[in-house]
């Protein structure tokens, strides 16, 4: 009898013995290490500028070295197509040169500034780098999306209406499908597969909108503010020149 009260004490505690391992094995488990991310950040960044210098050289000879001037016989289709393509290569183009101006900008700050330690790249990044890493994001986008239009509207413009609606059939699909891409990783968010521990935005448009709001927020100087202002000014322009009467606009040739 006294033999089984001693075998009964010890396997009670090699059980509490166990269950304290195991509470104290998920403690550490859950609990958060901080570390330095700035490396992992400024590889992010990377990822972006890299491939936004490699489409706005491409750009360059696709819609403005290569581009077709309007001409007396061109239809309003055409005209609106090759007025279309210099006007989204200059967007595409501008838009990849800032991209690649904010990721650089950062990759720098990540190098020279001795940030905090975090639970994870993606906490770093939107404490001190979200307005640049939005926008980085928004510009290679956008230009690389605009570069695509290019490819589909060049076709139509060398090779004709019949080259051209097959080729701006594809154009089109692949910007869609480009889209939903997008719109899926945003709205994956960051963190892991079971828990989602940050995301900015839901998708496209509302990092869109995020961007907009950050840029607006943070214009505190007069270059950004000036920047805006230039702008705004231009889609006023560009409103005007869609709603200018095609005839009137294009260049007349001259006579001796």
């Amino acid at each position: 009898m006294k033999a089984s009260k001693i075998l009964f004490g010890i396997v009670l505690f090699l059980s509490a013995g166990s269950g304290a391992f195991a509470w104290a094995s998920a403690a550490a488990t859950s609990a958060v290490v901080l570390k330095d991310y700035s490396g992992a950040a400024a590889g992010l960044f990377n990822n972006m500028r890299t491939p936004a210098a490699l489409i706005a050289g491409s750009i360059v000879p696709l819609g403005l070295l290569g581009s077709v001037p309007v001409v007396e016989g061109d239809d309003s289709r055409t005209r609106l197509l090759k007025r279309g393509n210099i006007l989204v290569a200059i967007a595409s183009v501008l838009s990849e040169i800032i991209a690649i101006t904010y990721s650089t900008i950062a990759i720098n700050k990540l190098a020279e500034i001795q940030y905090p330690a975090t639970a994870s790249v993606v906490e770093l990044v939107i404490n001190h780098h979200e307005l640049a890493w939005i926008g980085t994001n928004i510009h290679f986008l956008g230009g690389m999306l605009g570069f695509g239009l290019l490819v589909g509207n060049k076709a139509f413009l060398n090779f004709g209406h019949r080259v051209g609606k097959v080729a701006a059939c594809w154009g089109v699909a692949a910007f869609l499908q480009c889209l939903s891409i997008v719109n899926r990783g945003i709205a994956m968010g960051s963190g892991t597969l079971e828990e989602t521990s940050a995301r900015i935005a839901s998708n496209l448009f509302t990092l869109t909108t995020r961007y907009i709001f950050l840029v607006l927020k943070k214009a505190d100087g007069v270059l950004s503010i000036a920047s805006i202002g230039i702008f705004g000014m231009s889609l006023v322009l560009l409103a005007k020149l869609l709603l200018t009467n095609p005839e009137s606009a294009t260049p007349k040739n001259k006579t001796a």
